[in-house]
């Protein structure tokens, strides 16, 4: 596994947040989409909801690619819900993870995976 320093992780930042801004732009689209159709559905002959379904589908796929995307380069969400990233590091000869929010313009936490530290704020 890639284990990025500070300065290699930050340096992955901005193609990262071009893949985050990409499927939160598609998740708007989706969710619009999903609205129209869930308004004419009942209106819909088969052959029309079959084409609805497919550009859902087509969506679906869309964001999974954005998502295989990022996880590409070793990095892992938090968790289902959360944007916050977890990226492999190296730092001080310890491995550990940064951990960034898209909200961050740079990476402020790292958590040793070597000792029971509190996470250490590499900003003040």
């Amino acid at each position: 596994m890639k284990r990025y320093t500070l300065e290699e992780a930050n340096q992955l930042l901005p193609v990262i947040v071009k893949e985050l801004d990409s499927l939160h732009n598609l998740q708007r689209e989706f969710d619009l989409w999903h609205q129209s159709f869930q308004q004419v559905e009942s209106e819909l002959n088969p052959q029309e909801k079959m084409e609805w379904e497919k550009r859902i589908q087509y969506l679906e796929l869309e964001a999974e690619l954005f998502i295989a995307n990022i996880l590409s380069h070793g990095v892992w969400f938090e968790d289902p819900y959360s944007s916050t990233l977890h990226i492999p590091a190296i730092l001080n000869g310890e491995n550990g993870v940064f951990k960034w929010h898209p909200e961050e313009p740079l990476i402020t936490i790292y958590e040793s995976n070597e000792k029971a530290l509190n996470p250490l704020n590499l900003v003040n």
